[in-house]
């Protein structure tokens, strides 16, 4: 029984530090996103909330607006926002992005740290391609374009 216990106790907390291993991975992308010249809007009123909720959490999605790519994050779970960006601002976050990961390879074993590291940008820099029919732009207010 104090076998099984222990097993179970080791299993949650093994649990509970992958979550805030996410959450806190999730926060310094966010912090860095704001850096970049991303635009936060809180998903405060219905519309809103459906709107974020069309969209898939923690991955970038390209949208137009006026014919000039407009890029969007959501975070349902950390902020309960969107950030909006320009295709400026997905470039700056592009760019330290990649200085980050330039900085790890000089400081560890560049082979396998490499591959980690082409994985990881690729992961970080995916966009989702979605459907835009019936995305209302007006719901988050102007200023952020």
């Amino acid at each position: 029984m104090t076998t099984t216990a222990t097993g179970l106790s080791a299993i949650v907390c093994l649990a509970l530090s992958a979550c805030a291993t996410t959450s806190a991975h999730v926060e310094q992308r966010e912090d860095l996103l704001a850096a970049s010249g991303f635009t936060i809007r809180p998903a405060n009123t219905p519309r809103r909330q459906a709107l974020l909720d069309r969209l898939p959490a923690h991955h970038f999605v390209q949208r137009t607006k006026n014919g000039k790519a407009i890029f969007l994050y959501a975070d349902p779970l950390v902020c309960d926002c969107l950030y909006i960006g320009s295709d400026k601002a997905f470039g700056t976050y592009q760019d330290t992005i990649l200085q980050r990961q330039m900085a790890r390879d000089e400081q560890a074993d560049q082979a396998q740290l490499h591959r980690e590291s082409i994985n990881d940008y690729n992961e970080e820099l995916k966009v989702i391609d979605t459907d835009e029919e019936g995305w209302d732009w007006g719901a988050w207010g102007p200023g952020w374009w």
